[in-house]
């Protein structure tokens, strides 16, 4: 199986995990969530859905807890980029394994940046989370469904780089898992299984042309008739 330290963003929807405004009298709000809850299925992220063992973060919160400023360095972030809003170094990003998940509580600084995403939380127009990590080398396994489909299992991961406060589900980097899938298929399904795989993905690509297909001629169908229209002559 390839071991990869290569960073993925994984991308928690609010209707698995929301975003909490902890709101308090005498201090400023704590943005508050779980990225990611444990023992979930993803959604479909290119050919196999992915879980979190409750293991997964057990190394990584516990080099936070037992030295903060010498262990990794995590950052909350707005999309991934720009400015940090809290960082684990200095306590303003905290991060707890609980029973669902990765918990994480962010006290965003008295700025612009920090001010206006409070506010957007607190409207809704922030719900969603995301988080930047690399998996430990052998801190994965791969089953397959009853229906074919692959699950990746993550029981360790090597580091965490960053938990966001996202605006919109980023496309998921998991070339590194994709690779690694590959691999295990190739080393776990005999000659008539991954001739079946590889009928099934034909299949797959071949609808989606199909669908593809369909929507561009009966979008041009659109275009043309509106065309016709426009240049028909008027009678009055």
């Amino acid at each position: 199986m390839a071991e990869t330290m290569e960073i993925e963003r994984r991308y928690v929807p609010s209707v698995m995990e929301p975003i909490e405004l902890e709101e308090r009298s005498a201090a400023s709000p704590v943005i508050k969530g779980i990225s990611p809850p444990f023992n979930s299925k993803s959604e479909d992220l290119g050919n196999f859905r992915e879980v979190f063992a409750p293991t997964a973060f057990d190394k990584v919160v516990g080099r936070h807890r037992n030295d903060p400023r010498g262990g990794m360095d995590v950052v909350a972030l707005f999309d991934h980029d720009g400015q940090p809003i809290g960082r684990t170094t200095n306590d303003t990003l905290k991060l707890s394994i609980v029973e669902r998940g990765l918990a994480y509580a962010i006290s965003p600084p008295e700025t612009t940046l920090g001010r206006d995403i409070v506010t957007l939380v607190r409207r809704g127009d922030l719900y969603g989370a995301s988080f930047a990590f690399s998996v430990a080398p052998g801190g994965e396994s791969w089953t397959q469904e009853a229906d074919g489909s692959a699950v990746r299992t993550v029981s360790e991961v090597g580091s965490l780089y960053d938990v966001s406060v996202v605006t919109r589900p980023a496309y998921p980097q998991s070339s590194a898992a994709l690779r690694s899938l590959d691999a295990w298929r190739q080393q776990n399904l005999n000659s008539h299984e991954l001739e079946q795989l590889a009928e099934r993905v034909a299949d797959e690509a071949a609808d989606k042309r199909r669908r593809w297909s369909y929507a561009l001629t009966a979008a041009s169908a659109r275009l043309i008739s509106a065309r016709l229209k426009a240049n028909a002559p008027r009678i009055k």
